[in-house]
């Protein structure tokens, strides 16, 4: 598998998609860079990055018959995978925060952007951009934001962290072909907020519920004070906290 390191880029995706307009890349390819002028996360959000400090990350992956109804599935793998990621470099207490950031304690330090093409009914490929916050100390007007030094102490280098990264995202799409029904036990296992009851945002009104799983197709189910099990995809809804 290939790994580009770069100094700087506006973004990591974009530059996947330059070389993908060029016939130039390749399955699992991957590509870091030691800053990002124009970092994107999902709804078009900012990802604010502090030079050389942490882990601007994109990966390429194609697929022959990916049907697109199984999309979901990218958010899994990418967020589990980033999970045991920070679980080797002894990140305690970090849960994933449906659909795809990932949490330590009640603060965000990864989040995920995948880009998908997608012909007829199938995902012809993916361009799946990961942003770890590694040796950040500082961060200005984000009080909900945190860094894996900030929680563990440690400095790390995001270079070694983006090439372990690659690897275990390979796996992940090898046991998705076996067994997909474990990433998603897994992805359940580790929810943010999970058998919690707490406030969410829905139709301008907050609704008070217990967050009971996630399903294969990427909704979120609540049990109401009722005691009723809503369904909820992810323009539908917003957790409070």
């Amino acid at each position: 598998m290939k790994l580009i390191k770069l100094d700087a880029i506006d973004s990591t995706n974009i530059y996947v998609k330059e070389l993908i307009a060029k016939g130039d890349i390749k399955n699992y390819t991957a590509i870091i860079s030691k800053y990002q002028t124009s970092g994107r996360g999902r709804n078009n959000n900012i990802w604010l990055d502090e030079p050389s400090k942490n882990l601007n990350f994109t990966l390429y992956k194609e697929f022959n018959t990916f049907k697109i109804e199984n999309k979901f599935l990218l958010n899994i793998i990418s967020s589990i995978s980033v999970f045991n990621l920070l679980k080797k470099y002894n990140l305690k207490n970090h849960s994933i925060k449906w659909p795809n950031d990932i949490m330590s304690g009640n603060k965000k330090i990864s989040g995920i952007l995948i880009e998908n093409n997608i012909r007829g009914k199938l995902i012809n490929y993916s361009v799946m951009g990961i942003g770890i916050n590694v040796n950040q100390l500082n961060f200005k007007n984000l009080p909900k934001a945190t860094s894996l030094h900030i929680e563990t102490g440690v400095t790390n280098s995001p270079e070694l962290m983006a090439e372990e990264l690659q690897q275990i995202l390979k796996l992940n799409f090898e046991l998705m072909q076996e067994n997909p029904d474990k990433l998603l036990d897994d992805f359940n296992k580790f929810l943010f907020e999970k058998d919690k009851t707490v406030n969410y945002l829905t139709n301008n009104k907050i609704l008070l519920g217990r967050l009971i799983k996630v399903n294969k197709v990427g909704e979120i189910l609540i049990r109401n004070n009722d005691g009723v099990i809503e369904k909820f995809n992810v323009d539908e809804i917003k957790l409070i906290y």
